[in-house]
């Protein structure tokens, strides 16, 4: 920080990224959930993960695949934390879920407009 500058930043350094934001970022969220309320829970604000990618979940598809494959000679102790750790970043860094991102999107919003014909239905 320069002595003649104002602001900040905040930096968080994990094994797998380092993010950071401007104090200006940081104050323009604090605005947003002011005006809209918890950005987790305002309507319009809101982000849904669909996929998430568990390394206990690759350890576990290893066993099962070594144990179903006769030509996978391996034995599954061999393959360290490290080693699946690599492979899930290659393939999160490779796989392009484009289209599945756009089907899903398309399915929400018809999803939406159902529940809003619901709503509006007068009760019988």
């Amino acid at each position: 920080m320069r002595p003649d500058g104002f602001g900040g930043m905040a930096v968080l350094v994990t094994a797998d990224a380092i993010k950071g934001e401007s104090a200006e970022d940081i104050l323009g969220d604090f605005l947003d959930e002011a005006e809209h309320g918890p950005l987790a829970t305002a309507p319009g604000f809101g982000a849904h993960v669909l996929l998430c990618l568990e390394e206990k979940s690759v350890r576990a598809q290893i066993a099962q695949l070594i144990e179903a494959d006769e030509t996978l000679t391996l034995a599954v102790d061999a393959v360290t934390d490290a080693d699946i750790r690599t492979g899930c970043l290659l393939v999160a860094e490779r796989t392009d879920l484009t289209q599945e991102r756009g089907f899903a999107v398309f399915k929400a919003a018809l999803a939406a407009i159902h529940e809003a014909e619901q709503r509006l239905v007068p009760a019988r």
